[in-house]
């Protein structure tokens, strides 16, 4: 459970990690990491994974973490 911005900074670097290690990361999504804008680029991994259940984040801890954290977001 994501409980202090150090936490949510931590889950989102270990995702953007592994969105460069999967070769999926945009300019805007890390643009968007760089500047504090954290929820916008979150919702960029969201909606690359959103309507794939077999989508390697799907089993990510990292993204799941931020899934639950920013649920109210992106319902």
């Amino acid at each position: 459970m994501i409980r202090t911005d150090n936490e949510l900074i931590a889950e989102l670097e270990a995702v953007m990690q592994r969105l460069r290690e999967l070769e999926l990361i945009t300019s805007n999504m890390e643009r968007f990491f760089e500047v504090g804008e954290w929820l916008l680029c979150f919702e960029g991994a969201w909606m690359l994974a959103r309507d794939d259940p077999d989508h390697p984040l799907q089993s990510d801890k990292s993204y799941l973490a931020l899934v639950a954290y920013n649920a109210g977001e992106i319902a």
